[in-house]
This record gives structure tokens, sequence and C-alpha cells, in this order.
């Protein structure tokens, strides 16, 4: 039976973790327990071995990333250079980050980070310290994972599926503010919701009953929309959507 020199040596020294450097083939034959070699350290370079361990634990796709204006800066150990479309790459993240931002592996040219709407990330979506799983596009990465149930910097929970934003933006119309809900990955509350809102949260809304507020809801009257919150929580009135008025989102965390 034949064994490769790097059989040999680990037989000697099964003990020892190491890096192998074979300039050739190496053949390794015997039955199927036998035809393997164990003790392989892990990869240095993306061109290397990777062995079960590094596989199933993805050391070789774990990276540490540090933040630079709005771009993400990406150091895979070991080198991503040669990065596959597809690849997956985790790595925490060093800021709560959102809006329009790009990821540079190594010396590699910076690419757009994306959801898999192509919508830039929305606030809630990536936050400090969690872990991030991105994929490797052809011209961009795709963002795969959420920070979960939490809610967006800014928003408290008034139960386990619903935030409410604790502040609210004046002098929009209703279009606008339902904009305004949507680039923020929320959208204007339900009148149910609002009112759950504003009585389970009370006081710690700030400016609550100093304006009316925009709602998602129907209104009898023709043409015009809903508002809410003037003096109470029950507050409501019709009024044309190109009015101004304040407006507070809600949101459902992923």
């Amino acid at each position: 039976m034949r064994y490769g020199l790097a059989t040999v040596l680990y037989c000697l020294v099964p003990w020892v973790h190491a890096q192998v450097h074979v300039s050739g083939n190496v053949h390794v034959t015997g039955t199927d327990d036998q035809r393997r070699v164990d003790g392989i350290a892990a990869p240095l370079d993306v061109s290397s071995a990777v062995t079960v361990e590094a596989a199933v634990l993805g050391g070789a796709h774990w990276a540490t990333a540090a933040l630079s204006v709005d771009t993400l800066l990406l150091t895979l150990s070991p080198s991503g250079s040669l990065l596959h479309e597809g690849t997956l790459i985790r790595f925490k993240a060093p800021a709560a980050l959102s809006g329009p931002l790009f990821i540079r592996n190594g010396a590699l040219t910076a690419l757009p980070l994306l959801r898999a709407d192509g919508l830039a990330l929305v606030p809630g979506q990536m936050i400090t310290n969690a872990v991030v799983e991105i994929i490797l596009a052809t011209d961009h990465y795709v963002f795969v994972s959420s920070a979960g149930s939490q809610c967006p910097p800014g928003s408290l929970p008034f139960n386990d599926r619903t935030c409410m934003d604790v502040g609210e933006v004046d002098g929009l119309n209703m279009f606008e503010a339902s904009e305004y809900c949507a680039t923020r990955g929320g959208k204007l509350c339900t009148w149910d919701e609002y009112y759950a809102g504003c009585a389970l949260l009370g006081t710690g809304l700030t400016a609550r009953f100093d304006d009316w507020e925009w709602v998602d809801d129907t209104s009898n009257h023709t043409q015009t929309a809903d508002q809410v919150g003037r003096t109470t929580c029950m507050s409501q009135r019709a009024a044309g959507p190109l009015n101004l008025a304040s407006t507070r989102c809600c949101y459902h965390p992923r």
C-alpha cells in the first residue's frame, strides 16, 4: 500500500498541525477510512485546501470589517482576492448603518451593498456588532441577513410586532409622509396602530398632541386622507392629502 509523504509525516507526528507545501500531485491509496490526511492547519490563502473544520465553521469566509465613510473595508482570513460569484461572507457590523453603502474586499474595487430587492439598507437592518451575511453577485453584494426583531433607531415597540417613531417630522403632505416612512423601512401607521402606540407608549413619544399626524386609513370623505392625534389619542379627522401635517412612522421588525 502506498502513502504520500504527507501521510507518512502525519503518522510520525499526529499531534502536529501545520501547513503542507507540495510541488506536485499527492496520491493517497487505501481503504475509505485510510484515504485521508489529518492534522492540516487552517488555510493561509484562498488557494489553499480547506479543511473540514474550516468548511464547517465557515472560517474561510469570515471577515473583519472597518468603516470608512460609506464603505465597509473587509479583511478576510485567508485572503479573499479570488472570491467567486455566490460566495457567502460573514462579519460583525462595526456600526449601525443604512442608506447607500459599499463593500471593499482587500484591494478589489468597491461594490454597492444592496438588499435582495435592489434597494439600500434601511435603519434597523444592520446594527452594531450584529453578524452580517452578504453574497457576492456580478457587480454588487447582496445583503441576506437582518438584525432580527429589534426596532429601528429612534423608535420604540408597543407590542411584539410593531414599533413606532418616538419623534415626528413636521410639514409633509400625505404623499410625502408615505414616501418618508417607506425610505426608512416603515410605513404610515394605521389608525389602530397609532392609537395603540399613542396609548401604550404615552409620554415616551415626543411632540404628542401638538399637531395632526397622518395615518394610513380609509376615509368616508371623497378625495381626503385621515389625520389623528391633535388633542388625544382618539382625535381623528379627514383632510386633503396635499395639506401639511406631522408624520410618525410604524415598523414591523423582520
